[in-house]
């Protein structure tokens, strides 16, 4: 919780500074360079991602997955020069976690992964520069897995669940012309648990963090 009070006050100080420095402009013009009012971009998202934290159980760590890949598409459109409102699909796969021993005395290892579906916006600082920063967030809905792999007798099974998903993060993007634009994000990922992930590990949610590259084309 305390994670997610700071990342909310960082997303609220470049919002009111965007919004008193922008709101007096006129931006009826269509810069070469920049974002502006009804600008609409495609975005590509390719990085890696890391768990938050290990669960625990009969006093051992159970390693749900490990560090792994994640990858999306995006699409924004500006509704004002500082604002964007889009839609986001992300997925995230977990390499495998270490050797995990059932209270059965069965020696297990799990892989998991993630798919989000989300409803997103910006807010950005130096919108008309050609180098901006911003903060994002994003409320949706997450499904996730976790196959358990049974090391003697190869029998697999696997739990999944779908709930309430919501990512914070900040980026760094700059125009390399005057339609494709290159970046870096950062997004803190929280997807609720419930069904079959929830009864077996006893967990109501689940977060990682996802550190990605990104290209965008505007159009």
């Amino acid at each position: 919780m305390k994670k997610l009070l700071i990342l909310a006050l960082l997303l609220a100080a470049p919002m009111a500074y965007a919004a008193d420095k922008y709101a007096c402009c006129n931006y009826e013009e269509t810069p070469l360079h920049g974002l502006y009012t009804n600008l609409s971009r495609v975005e590509f998202f390719g990085g890696v991602s890391f768990l938050n934290k290990h669960w625990s159980e009969n006093n051992q760590t159970l390693e749900i997955g490990d560090t792994g890949f994640t990858g999306g598409i995006a699409f924004v459109r500006n509704i004002l020069p500082f604002l964007t409102l889009g839609l986001d699909g992300n997925y995230t796969g977990f390499s495998t976690g270490g050797l995990f021993t059932t209270g059965g005395g069965q020696d297990v290892k799990y892989r998991s992964g993630t798919a989000t579906a989300l409803v997103t916006g910006r807010v950005y600082l130096f919108p008309r520069s050609m180098t901006r920063l911003y903060g994002t967030g994003g409320v949706g809905a997450g499904y996730m897995y976790a196959r358990e792999k049974n090391q003697t007798t190869g029998d697999r099974t696997i739990y999944d669940s779908t709930d309430f998903a919501w990512m914070l993060g900040a980026g760094l993007e700059f125009d390399i012309d005057e339609t494709v634009v290159f970046g870096a994000e950062g997004r803190y990922n929280w997807v609720g648990l419930r069904s079959d992930m929830k009864d077996r590990f006893g967990h109501d949610n689940f977060t990682y963090w996802t550190v990605m590259l990104k290209l965008g084309v505007k159009f």
